[in-house]
């Protein structure tokens, strides 16, 4: 399994995706991916939330790890390579909202734990490319 999601802490990496998968049974492999160099696409996503320390989050206005997308494969593709501007945002921002909500949303919704055949980035924005529907 793959975990992506997008790297806020300062340095070289700063607004670059992180890929990170488990190298002997632990978390301790990473990649870094450019939004303005390459798009990637996964495959039988889901949306993770640690709830609690969204939460926390949300409360004190301070980031930290506590949201990312699961998928089982992945490839970079070329930012060209879909019309992504008419596919749905995924917006993920515990500082605002300690949950996964998507692009339309008004009110109480909560997408933590949906599962996608695929999704795509576009910069730094996560689009629904294509959807099952099923959670």
């Amino acid at each position: 399994m793959f975990r992506v999601r997008f790297h806020l802490q300062r340095g070289s990496t700063y607004m670059h995706w992180q890929i990170s998968w488990n190298h002997n049974g632990k978390r301790t492999s990473y990649m870094y991916v450019n939004p303005a160099e390459s798009n990637i696409e996964m495959f039988n996503c889901k949306l993770v939330n640690k709830k609690n320390a969204a939460k926390r989050v949300h409360a004190a206005g301070k980031k930290d790890v506590c949201g990312w997308v699961e998928c089982e494969t992945l490839r970079m593709i070329e930012p060209d390579r879909y019309p992504v501007d008419n596919l749905e945002q995924l917006r993920y921002n515990p500082i605002v909202e300690p949950s996964w909500r998507r692009e339309e949303d008004e009110g109480d919704f909560n997408w933590d734990n949906y599962t996608f055949d695929s999704l795509v980035t576009d910069g730094n924005k996560i689009r629904v490319l294509e959807e099952v529907a099923y959670a």
